[in-house]
């Protein structure tokens, strides 16, 4: 007996060591939110954007913050707010946006299709024949009405935000065998 338990011992300090041990792995990233930058008038069309059409959750308006500057274009005087849309399924867009300062930089986006270099957030969905139905009933820009993809594996749709991102949503459908 006291032999098994020796052994049961020996195989459990095993077994504990090689849990233990930190064998390193190669480096990743993990995606969990998009941010945007924007001017703070892009918030009332943002929240019909995201909450109305998009059908995310609105965490709330946002408080002002002053008294830091970031390389990104702002100064201590700049007033900044941030707030977040959550999706059903836990994915969150969160804006971040500052007033109007001299030092604040001018964001260029194309007024049709996609500029090289540009941003498009991708976003899968389900139903998106309702999201593409508010899209149309908020005068959404629409940029590719819904319909399949060049691959037919999904239904797609191609919208301009209020920021002036694209953001595609897709919906894979059930291929038959």
């Amino acid at each position: 007996m006291r032999k098994l338990l020796l052994a049961l011992a020996g195989v459990l300090v095993f077994v504990g060591a090689r849990a233990d041990s930190h064998e390193s792995e190669a480096g990743y990233a993990t995606f969990i939110r998009t941010a945007v930058m924007a001017r703070l008038s892009d918030l009332e069309p943002s929240v019909t954007f995201w909450r109305d059409v998009m059908g995310f959750d609105y965490a709330g308006d946002p408080e002002p913050r002053t008294g830091y500057s970031h390389p990104l274009g702002w100064n201590e005087d700049s007033t900044t707010y941030f707030t977040i849309f959550t999706s059903k399924e836990g994915a969150m867009f969160a804006l971040l946006m500052v007033e109007d300062t001299p030092d604040f930089p001018t964001l260029e986006m194309p007024e049709t299709g996609t500029a090289y270099g540009s941003v498009v957030l991708v976003h899968m969905g389900k139903n998106i024949s309702d999201v593409y139905d508010r899209a149309v009933e908020h005068g959404v820009d629409i940029i590719k009405p819904y319909g399949p993809s060049r691959t037919g594996r999904a239904m797609t749709i191609l919208l301009r935000a209020p920021t002036g991102h694209m953001v595609e949503v897709y919906e894979m459908v059930e291929q038959e065998q």
